[in-house]
């Protein structure tokens, strides 16, 4: 079974994104209170995979996005994602029992021929859909695997933490903030749909090219006040460091590595970053 990829950091950006309290959720999602919300944020435990959907939709977000899967769904993915825990599921379509659909959930014997339509409309799929998960769930067609991509809830809970300083009292909506921004640099640089990508999770580079990101970046860090390095993750901020220190020592037509048998930089290129640091110490 291809299962959903949890992330409580993802989870806990997009629900600060939206400004929605922990007990609120909690309630939207069927578990009463926000201890749960709170364990699965912290990573302590997850979700059952029928909530997914409920959470989701709480947040105001696809739940492929907040919680992607990789591959095609079997039938424990079908019905989680209809939000129908084993029992409910069987309790409300009466077409099957809860311990045949646990059988064939688990490719142990196959759902009556009978009982596919209307599982299927609860699932809300067609019946050839709902026999093509039943082939996966006995082994009889390999789930199609696609590369798990990592998400960036540090991006996310970084923008998040900025405009909760910069708004304590409410929150911009994400049309609300890219349209300041956009106007603190009188270009259009950002739209509503890319800031709720931010927020949710989404990596950067899936959401801009190079060349837009770094003009994005640019101009977040000009309306939050903050260095653009802040939105880079580790990877690309280092590549953007190293970028810079080498325009930096063709600009001052110095080699940046030494020469020789030494290792490191040059001492050339030390003296220009000295006397870089001393003009800026003196301004």
């Amino acid at each position: 079974m291809p299962p959903r990829r949890f992330d409580g950091r993802r989870l806990r950006a997009r629900r600060r994104a939206v400004d929605m309290h922990q007990k609120v959720l909690g309630r939207e999602a069927g578990v009463g209170s926000h201890e749960p919300v709170a364990r699965w944020e912290s990573g302590k435990s997850i979700p059952p995979a029928e909530k997914l959907p409920a959470i989701a939709r709480a947040l105001g977000v696809d739940i492929d996005t907040l919680f992607p899967r990789n591959g095609d769904p079997d039938l424990v993915d079908l019905r989680c994602d209809a939000g129908y825990s084993q029992s409910h599921a069987a309790e409300v379509t009466e077409a099957v029992s809860r311990f045949r659909l646990g059988a064939a959930e688990r490719g142990v014997r196959k759902l009556d021929e009978t009982s596919l339509p209307a599982l299927a409309a609860l699932y809300g799929v067609t019946v050839e859909e709902l026999k093509a998960a039943q082939r996966r769930s006995f082994g009889e067609i390999a789930a199609a695997q696609e590369p798990a991509e990592p998400s960036s809830p540090q991006l996310a809970d970084t923008l998040s933490g900025l405009m909760q300083g910069a708004f304590p009292e409410r929150r911009p909506t994400a049309a609300e903030l890219a349209a300041a921004v956009n106007s603190k640099v009188s270009a259009e640089v950002l739209k509503a749909e890319q800031v709720d990508a931010l927020l949710s999770g989404a990596r950067a580079q899936d959401i801009f090219d190079d060349g837009a990101r770094t003009v994005a970046f640019e101009a977040l860090g000009l309306y939050f006040d903050v260095s653009p390095m802040v939105f880079h993750d580790g990877q690309s901020a280092q590549q953007r460091v190293l970028e810079d220190i080498r325009f930096l020592a063709a600009q001052h037509d110095v080699a940046l590595a030494a020469r020789g048998g030494e290792r490191g930089v040059s001492p050339a290129f030390l003296a220009v970053l000295n006397k870089l640091l001393d003009e800026d110490e003196s301004r």
